[in-house]
């Protein structure tokens, strides 16, 4: 087990050579306030391309954002980014959403936040 930043963490284990079948984020919230969406979108699509990186040809990266301010069509287009940028072809298996543990309630926009993608790699890395 390693324990770390995780854009650090996961540079090392690229760069030891490591390579994965399955690899999940769940990062923190990187977007908590509008004005936040820039930098957030940045730290999400590198975290992202990282991963993607490290992933065995045919493997599974899950990425999940708790980030209001990221709707689910921003992290997909996140993800697809992130591929092309470490160039690796992708594709989108299932578009995951928050569960009944953590409603939302139909008057707080606020409550539906919670989204992630499983997508799989294809081709030579």
């Amino acid at each position: 087990m390693r324990q770390g930043d995780a854009f650090e963490v996961l540079k090392v284990l690229r760069q030891e050579g490591q390579s994965f079948d399955v690899v999940i984020l769940d990062p923190p919230a990187f977007i908590k306030r509008r004005k936040d969406v820039e930098s957030g979108v940045k730290a999400y699509h590198r975290l992202n391309q990282l991963a993607l990186r490290l992933l065995e040809p045919g493997g599974i990266l899950i990425s999940a954002s708790c980030s209001f301010h990221l709707s689910a069509d921003d992290l997909k287009r996140v993800l697809l980014r992130a591929a092309a940028r470490a160039n690796v072809a992708i594709k989108i298996l299932e578009q995951g959403h928050q569960g009944p543990d953590h409603p939302i309630h139909p008057a707080i926009e606020e409550t539906a936040y919670l989204k992630s993608f499983i997508a799989q790699t294809s081709g030579l890395p």
